[in-house]
């Protein structure tokens, strides 16, 4: 009986302490979450200051095309969303590394400028694309690319499951931007998530420099 009671005693100081290592765990977390979040978006609006790495991007007014293309992994462009105060370095290609830099644009899709679906993709962690799910009907998104600047306005933003491809379908007679992230940004949530926020932003001027 004693044994048994000696069990239970243990047992119980061990729930308690990982009661309590979890409580703490959580404040620490909370306690930092602001601070990592101001120390990566430093990073990045470091990174958004700096010049374009790739210059080689060029366009041609007259056919709306990209007459040669940056290369892969490289950055091209900046992207901007005044509403939510995001400014970002955006790269060609959405490989995990690439992704670890900033916004990955899917090489299946058209380039800014080019008449057809964009589509960047971004973790939804601090500084990169955690406050997606704060952005507004008619919010405007501004790609500062090497060959030019191209003005969008939001349109819809919609939580999709990740194996809806219809959410992601390139269109190729309309300039459409798609940025996605994976939802719920909340990052309590544990385990692989299935399913994405994306936001839809339509092209609003015709002002390639």
């Amino acid at each position: 009986m004693k044994k048994v009671n000696k069990t239970k005693e243990f047992a119980s100081k061990i729930a308690i302490s990982f009661f309590f290592a979890a409580i703490f765990v959580v404040i620490f977390y909370l306690f930092l979450e602001t601070k990592i979040s101001t120390y990566i978006s430093l990073i990045n609006t470091t990174a958004v200051k700096e010049s374009i790495e790739n210059k080689i991007a060029t366009y041609n007014l007259e056919s709306k095309r990209l007459i040669s293309f940056p290369k892969y992994g490289s950055k091209y462009a900046n992207i901007e969303i005044p509403s939510i105060k995001l400014k970002l370095p955006v790269y060609y290609g959405d490989t995990k590394k690439i992704l670890r830099l900033g916004v990955g644009h899917y090489n299946g899709s058209y380039f800014p400028g080019e008449n057809g679906s964009i589509i960047y993709a971004a973790h939804n962690n601090p500084g990169y694309f955690q406050k997606l799910d704060q952005v507004k009907i008619d919010d405007e998104v501004i790609i500062k690319a090497s060959y030019g600047e191209f003005k969008y306005k939001v349109v819809e933003s919609k939580v999709v499951k990740e194996t809806d491809l219809d959410a992601f379908l390139v269109q190729h007679d309309k300039e459409l931007l798609i940025m996605y992230t994976c939802w719920p940004i909340n990052r309590s949530v544990v385990g692989r998530k299935t399913q994405r926020l994306v936001v839809y932003a339509e092209r609003v001027e015709n002002n390639e420099s």
